[in-house]
């Protein structure tokens, strides 16, 4: 009879609270369970009894009890009632931790302020930034694109929104990119091959997720871009440096002797450093990673400015082997917000990361990929980025042509012939920190390139100065900062 007794506990009700009366009930209860002052074993008040004694209705009490039933706190016995589940409340009586407590914050304190979102962030402090990654504030075509979500939010599409966006057919944005891919970088794919991605750093997570970072060697060019050493280290690949500032020839010999499985590049456009790697160069490349079984992935981000030639054609363009993944963004054009990048996988990794992901979802949501689709179809795209291209031209200009007026004799300035930046080296006896130090004091904001060395050697002693998003009619200023935290 143990298991039937029953203990009164004293139920309150409050009308006038905001708090619907299932809930007051359902809390009393509960807190009595979790306190100690019904016991396991024993049973609440019947649902009529206790209707009875607050002037309740029998669904309101019902309700209450169905929740705790529900959670955990007591189970309905047939011809018996609820009683109490057997349950560790000493577990339950605990403290919650506070979102507020020191561990939270001590979590906070430990992460790298030397990331780029922090770098970013710092530099948008300053009254000059010459970022290499932001682009202009009012650049964005906002109500171009909000009259493309407003033509699909109310068109015949609108019902995808209420499902999952699976398919065997390749999306609009998919055959948008490969025609567009095809046309402007001789990208050899066709629409099945192209897949879109969240960001340049999910892109290449997806591509290191086709290969065994047990096994396979990580070859990264150093300096280069510091989001994939970090996904690489993320996913425990062994990281191989290839000196990407000191010629064809010292590149080709790292590969050789380190002999990795994926090796990351910016063949058109090197970052940081701007350099363009020779047609001589590409093609040992290829043939190294076609007689060595490995595949480069090629990261042509910022193939659409370059200043004084016309685009240089993609590695992907003249690979004969297979042996090239091409990786692609918006960021750089339309927005880095968006957070919308792409893949051309060669067929072998394509059937990998088909039977890997195939049940992933896209990456990127529908009505995203949609609209930029539309944008891309009805030639916004293409004149979008003549605009862009403009603008960052005459950014481009105004800022080299500063820089040599007031420091010339001071500066070695490589990568003029394309990007969002060059990378620039100071004649004044400070490394690189004190540069970037210097003229933070002066109120301008460059950037380091620390982060892109992963090896034991020592970053160069140079920054980089950007255009991307700095207003023209500051160049001047800004450039007159530098050269007062540089020169005095």
């Amino acid at each position: 009879m143990g298991n039937t007794r029953r203990r009164e506990i004293l139920f309150t009700v409050d009308a006038a609270s905001a708090q619907p009366l299932y809930r007051q009930v359902y809390e009393q209860a509960r807190d009595a369970i979790v306190e100690g002052r019904l016991h396991a074993g024993e049973r609440l008040p019947s649902i009529r009894k206790l209707a009875t004694t607050l002037s309740l209705s029998h669904t309101t009490i019902e309700q209450a009890y169905l929740q705790l039933s529900v959670e955990g706190y007591v189970r309905n016995v047939p011809r018996s009632g609820y009683m109490v589940e057997r349950l560790d409340t000493k577990f339950l009586r605990l403290p919650k931790m506070s979102n507020t407590e020191a561990s939270v914050q001590r979590a906070l304190d430990s992460r790298n302020t030397d990331a780029f979102a922090f770098e970013n962030a710092a530099g948008g402090k300053a009254r000059y930034d010459f970022s290499y990654a932001n682009l202009p504030a009012d650049s964005f075509p906002a109500n171009t694109w909000r009259k493309i979500v407003a033509d699909v939010l109310y068109a015949h599409t609108a019902p995808e929104l209420a499902a999952y966006a699976y398919t065997h057919e390749p999306s609009p944005l998919r055959r948008q990119l490969a025609a567009h891919l095809a046309r402007t970088r001789g990208v050899n794919c066709v629409a099945d091959q192209v897949v879109p991605q969240a960001g340049t750093d999910g892109a290449l997570a997806t591509v290191l997720s086709l290969f065994d970072p047990h096994t396979h060697v990580f070859g990264m060019e150093e300096p280069g871009y510091a989001t994939a050493i970090e996904v690489a280290r993320r996913m425990g690949f062994t990281l191989s440096a290839l000196p990407s500032d000191q010629g064809t020839d010292a590149f080709i010999s790292s590969l050789d002797k380190k002999r990795p499985k994926v090796v990351f590049c910016t063949p058109s456009h090197q970052f940081p450093t701007g350099a363009v790697m020779p047609l001589e160069a590409r093609t040992r490349l290829l043939q190294w990673a076609q007689a060595h079984n490995a595949y480069i992935v090629e990261d042509d981000s910022c193939n659409e400015y370059r200043y004084d030639t016309a685009p240089i054609p993609s590695l992907q363009s003249l690979d004969a082997y297979h042996r090239v993944v091409y990786l692609g963004n918006v960021s750089k054009v339309l927005s880095p917000a968006l957070r919308v990048a792409y893949l051309v996988l060669p067929p072998k990794l394509l059937g990998r990361y088909l039977r890997l992901f195939n049940y992933a979802h896209p990456p990127i949501p529908y009505l995203e990929q949609e609209v930029l689709a539309r944008f891309m179809e009805q030639g916004l795209w293409d004149a979008h980025v003549r605009r862009m291209a403009h603008a960052m031209h005459k950014r481009h200009d105004a800022l080299l042509a500063c820089l040599e007026d007031a420091m010339g004799d001071h500066l070695e300035i490589s990568g003029k012939h394309a990007g969002m930046h060059f990378y620039v080296g100071v004649d004044n006896g400070m490394d690189q920190e004190e540069l970037v130090a210097a003229a933070q004091r002066e109120g301008a904001a460059v950037y380091s390139t620390r982060r892109m060395w992963f090896s034991h050697r020592k970053p160069a002693q140079r920054v980089m100065v950007g255009f991307s998003s700095i207003p023209p009619e500051d160049i001047p200023a800004g450039v007159a900062a530098l050269k007062r935290a540089w020169l005095g």
